[in-house]
């Protein structure tokens, strides 16, 4: 998370806060402050950890778990997709024959179970940002029926289209939510009558980020 996103994530859950109070909690000048939000600085730990005992929230949101450098652990060998989601067509999903086999390590599944299937995809675009980045690698767990957990992050297929976004599921519809605050990334909601066109994939488990 760099500066930018911070303040975009701080208005999303209506913190008003100044960057000279962001920055004395920092102990920099605003100066500094100004320089590394013109540079992009990613934003170190220990920073986001002193905003968040200071403003008593949580500024990352941990329901995915996420893996910046390879480790050397128990991995649990899954199907990647490189070529994003392959095909969607009479109302069920497909995914490519184009395939790899890669490890993934196992402390990133929440509940890993030998029944069920998992899979990795690549994200594209940026309207889950701060939380999934454009080219990050997700971990897929595929969905069998189950009920819907609100506000967490699924791959479906609406309408021959495939999108990665939190759903919420209430009686007559669901919500689709984006992470970017931007307002171009608005809720949408699906009625009742057209739930029928929503086919899950799965749910966003994990991801990696910085592995090319």
């Amino acid at each position: 998370m760099n500066i930018l996103e911070l303040q975009a994530t701080l208005k999303k859950l209506n913190i008003n806060i100044t960057a000279r109070e962001i920055a004395e909690i920092w102990g920099m000048d605003e100066t500094s402050f100004s320089k590394k939000k013109k540079i992009g600085s990613e934003i170190k730990q220990k920073n986001i950890e002193q905003l968040e005992n200071k403003l008593g929230i949580k500024l990352i949101n941990f329901d995915i778990k996420i893996l910046k450098e390879p480790k050397t652990e128990e991995k649990i060998a899954v199907d990647y997709y490189p070529d994003v989601f392959g095909s969607c067509g009479n109302g069920k999903f497909v995914l490519s024959t184009q395939k790899e086999v890669i490890d993934v390590p196992k402390k990133l599944f929440q509940h890993f179970s030998s029944v069920k299937k998992y899979s990795v995809i690549n994200a594209v675009g940026d309207s889950m940002s701060p939380t999934i980045y454009d080219k990050d690698k997700l971990i897929v767990e595929h969905w069998e029926g189950e009920q819907i957990k609100d506000n967490q992050v699924y791959v479906f297929a609406y309408n021959n289209e495939i999108f990665v976004k939190r759903l919420v599921k209430n009686v007559d519809e669901i919500v689709i939510t984006s992470d970017n605050p931007n307002p171009i990334y608005r809720p949408r909601f699906i009625e009742k009558d057209d739930m029928n066109n929503v086919l899950i994939i799965g749910q966003i488990i994990g991801l990696f980020r910085g592995l090319r």
